[in-house]
């Protein structure tokens, strides 16, 4: 498991389980000799990967599972170390589509020339044809990333799939940024932002109608807990450059998933090409 993947799966977990996860989080990014090591390692991707398919009940099971077999090697040092995770690694293979897994990004980056800007804004986005959806983000300080979603029969959003998917773009971008960073989040979908605004207010129990997944819930409760955050709202298509580079990532997810090409490249010149002239804008 890469050190993306691990960040990417981390955000489908509520933070109790998440602080036990990152306590753990070495015997899934580390190659270890021993074999109770390794078998933890093994049971702490299940964690994640359940959690992934919605099923917490399961990830708390196998968590703890993961932690009496770490309690009960022996023979090797397992005292808890817990190794930085990179912010972007290189992008994970992409997944088998699941209808029922939640969205996720299945590219991320940062154009390194942007990094450490200040103030710090984000933009994201969603884009949505023939049942197959997309959703992108970027910030100012060069992050980006993006992720594709198709529709199934078993899929549990309920019938709001375009606000749900606005809403899990925002999602991608707080997996991304450190918790108490100061930022503001441009959103063109006023319904999207209808629900920001809520929870933020401390009002978590607002979902859209017909979601039966946990995932949501899990936003919902992040955005309560950062009082640093700003969501705004920016007209869509009205030439506002974050916002566009925004749409143009949740196309370019979204034709990922029905198409073969370089996204990695594409994404990374598209947001480097952007915020060019978005600092060229500022400074005129």
């Amino acid at each position: 498991m890469t050190a993306a993947q691990f960040r990417c799966l981390l955000s489908c977990l509520p933070d109790p389980l998440t602080a036990r996860v990152v306590r753990l989080q070495r015997y899934a990014l580390v190659s270890l000799d021993c074999t109770g090591c390794q078998e933890v390692g093994v049971l702490l991707k299940l964690v994640l990967l359940s959690a992934r398919a919605g099923d917490l009940p399961a990830s708390e099971t196998v968590l703890g599972l993961a932690e009496r077999t770490l309690r009960d090697s022996t023979g090797h040092d397992h005292e808890f170390v817990t190794p930085p995770v990179p912010r972007f690694n290189r992008p994970r293979p992409r997944p088998a589509q699941n209808s029922s897994a939640p969205p996720g990004p299945v590219l991320a980056g940062q154009v390194a020339r942007w990094t450490g800007t200040r103030p710090l804004v984000a933009a994201t986005d969603a884009s949505w044809k023939r049942g197959h959806g997309g959703m992108g983000f970027l910030t100012t300080d060069g992050r980006w990333g993006i992720g594709d979603w198709k529709v199934g029969p078993q899929d549990p959003s309920g019938p709001s799939k375009i606000i749900i998917t606005e809403l899990r773009a925002v999602q991608l971008l707080l997996a991304t940024i450190e918790p108490r960073v100061e930022m503001t989040v441009l959103v063109d979908s006023l319904p999207a932002l209808s629900y920001l605004w809520r929870w933020q207010s401390g009002d978590v129990s607002a979902l859209p109608p017909g979601y039966r997944a946990p995932h949501l819930h899990l936003l919902a409760r992040r955005v309560a807990d950062r009082p640093l955050l700003s969501f705004q709202h920016v007209k869509g298509h009205s030439g506002h450059l974050l916002n566009e580079a925004a749409d143009s990532l949740a196309a370019i997810a979204r034709r990922r998933g029905t198409g073969s090409f370089d996204a990695q490249a594409r994404a990374s010149d598209l947001v480097d090409s952007f915020l060019t002239s978005w600092n060229q804008q500022l400074s005129a």
